[in-house]
């Protein structure tokens, strides 16, 4: 399939196409969001279980970002998949924080100024990502302090590494199915 671009679509598929991205975008972030809330993080893990559920969590992150980069290389409309694939990983992003901040806040609950369920550990995330930090949530032991301060950097890589990479596989994907002209030389008649 030679990918195209979504300028270059009839307004009316382009239409289409956009409207069935964004309910795919909508079902795939309501999907990992949804997720995060069945998961039993509010459970009194083991010991070493928030950053066992960190470090699979980036695994499976990975995963699926290297399967969503593929599906990029391979899509009849690239730039809409890197909008998709946005709407996959900036949530699963978002919930693999704010899971190890609710099974950390279960293990100790003065391990921030208030335990967290999964709605405040979703804001707590959500609030350090925007670095807002209104204060009102804040890690107190050093491990907790640790892991914001890694999530704050990771947030500022995630943010400029993340998009640039979709752009460029999206321009990678694009250029594979622009015919290049024929290299022709110099011009043998140059009046």
């Amino acid at each position: 399939m030679t990918p195209r671009r979504l300028g270059d679509l009839p307004r009316a598929e382009r239409r289409r196409a956009i409207a069935a991205s964004t309910a795919r975008c909508a079902l795939a972030s309501a999907a990992v969001i949804g997720l995060y809330y069945v998961l039993p993080l509010d459970r009194r893990p083991a010991d070493a279980a928030a950053v066992i559920r960190l470090v699979l969590g980036g695994l499976v992150f990975l995963a699926v970002m290297g399967f969503e980069l593929h599906r990029i290389l391979n899509a009849e409309l690239p730039q809409l998949r890197a909008v998709e694939t946005l709407a996959v990983t900036l949530p699963l992003f978002v919930v693999l924080f704010a899971g190890a901040y609710v099974s950390l806040s279960t293990m100790d609950p003065t391990t921030f100024t208030e335990p967290l369920d999964h709605t405040s550990g979703l804001y707590f995330t959500i609030v350090t990502l925007g670095t807002v930090g209104y204060g009102d949530i804040a890690p107190t032991s050093d491990f907790a302090r640790i892991l914001v301060s890694l999530q704050v950097l990771v947030d500022l890589a995630f943010v400029a590494l993340a998009i640039r990479l979709l752009v460029t596989v999206t321009r990678i994907s694009l250029n594979r199915g622009t015919p290049h002209p024929p290299d022709e030389g110099p011009d043998p008649d140059p009046r």
